[in-house]
């Protein structure tokens, strides 16, 4: 049963993203597989979460993190390095929670990759203590405890662990060495880095051993801590901050609104009639300035068409804000047109387009659907290769 809050309602339980491995065998591609061990989401479950296995869909990142309350980067297999496509996938993913203040977990290759993101360096081999030898990868399972760790006073792992000291299970080959934006939590007696806290806005904690088998009160208790960070954090992120989350979502794919840039003619930006907000034609401005100028399938490239779109649309929706005060009155949009300069045998200008779209929908997860036109002119204003205008639908603000 999900605990009552003060005020009487149902308390959601935290969601909490978790990273899987992907086992790609010699065949089809439609055969590949992803895999997470149950314990971590045993383990999150037991202590009060949700877990959701996060595929490595990179476009869409922006809408799960704002669906999520946490995110976990598990480990892989023990004494292997996680492929190039899942590297590559959680480092963005990890710089989205950081900066979107999600709280972060990170365990094994996991707490390794969150160092890295964060300025320590990975080390492929354990490094060498003849005094004070330890076996970091006793057995081929982490079902024992393995060695003890010296947990550091005044931190987080400190306040749970009832003392100086704690014996924790172990099953890597590789370290996490240097020094970064962390601060070191736990370590072994030969010295290897066994838990840091990240130097971040949210909570951001690496673990080296595996907690998730909870072996003891120690490791049952970081998963709940996690998961209570999670969940106050959750708690907040009701429909007041929903103008908020617009802004987050847009921080995370590394964009912010440009500043509402004033017509060059006889006419305004936007217009309100009734629910309805219609954008006039905006260019591709970043910094005030014309991103680029030309004409597609003549020295633009369709990426660059798409870019420029998206920017386009950026500058529709300061525009839309402006109207509407806030985001969350946003309840919908009706059309959006997109005008693409390009040349008499060019004929992609629906996915020059679809880089507005796009944005839409990674920003506008609940409302994001429209009408749309498309279509190919000889020129448009200042030179630019995309035009955008937009018209959406308003309500009354919540919270």
């Amino acid at each position: 049963m999900i605990p009552p809050s003060p005020e009487g309602r149902p308390t959601r339980r935290a969601i909490i993203l978790l990273t899987p491995d992907i086992d790609d065998p010699v065949g089809p591609s439609t055969e590949r597989t992803y895999a997470v061990r149950a314990n971590y989401a045993a383990a999150i479950s037991e202590a009060g979460g949700v877990p959701l296995i996060l595929p490595y869909e990179t476009q869409a990142l922006a809408a799960a993190l704002d669906l999520a309350d946490g995110v976990l980067i598990t480990g892989t297999i023990p004494g292997t390095e996680g492929a190039a496509e899942r590297r590559s996938f959680e480092l963005k993913l990890i710089e989205h929670a950081i900066t979107a203040g999600k709280p972060l977990l990170g365990i094994c290759h996991g707490m390794q990759l969150v160092g890295e993101w964060l300025g320590g360096t990975f080390t492929r081999s354990l490094p060498a203590s003849h005094s004070k030898t330890v076996d970091h990868m006793p057995s081929a399972v982490a079902d024992r405890i393995a060695h003890d760790i010296a947990v550091e006073p005044g931190s987080v792992l400190a306040d749970i662990s009832g003392g100086g000291t704690a014996k924790v299970n172990s099953l890597h080959r590789h370290a996490l060495t240097g020094v970064g934006r962390f601060r070191v939590a736990a370590r072994a007696r030969d010295g290897v880095i066994e838990a840091f806290e990240g130097e971040t806005p949210g909570f951001c904690l690496g673990i080296q051993w595996h907690p998730e088998y909870r072996l003891t009160d120690f490791d049952r208790a970081i998963f709940s801590m996690f998961v209570a960070r999670s969940g106050a954090r959750g708690a907040k992120s009701g429909p007041a901050t929903l103008h908020c989350s617009v802004r987050g979502r847009l921080a995370a794919l590394g964009l912010a609104l440009p500043e509402v840039s004033e017509p060059p003619g006889a006419f305004v930006g936007a217009v309100r009639t009734g629910d309805i907000v219609t954008v006039s034609g905006q260019v591709p401005l970043k910094d005030r300035t014309v991103l680029r100028t030309g004409h597609l399938g003549n020295g633009v490239s369709l990426e660059d068409g798409r870019e420029c779109a998206r920017w386009a649309c950026l500058n529709a929706l300061a525009q839309l804000e402006r109207i509407a005060g806030r985001f969350d009155r946003v309840k919908g949009f009706v059309r959006l047109a997109g005008y693409v300069a390009a040349t008499a045998d060019f004929t992609q200008h629906g996915a020059v387009v679809d880089g507005a779209s796009e944005l839409l929908r990674e920003i506008f997860p609940a409302c994001w659907p429209h009408a749309r036109l498309a279509v190919g002119v000889g020129s448009l204003p200042r030179g630019v290769p995309v035009e955008i205008e937009l018209t959406a639908l308003l309500g009354d603000a919540e919270g």
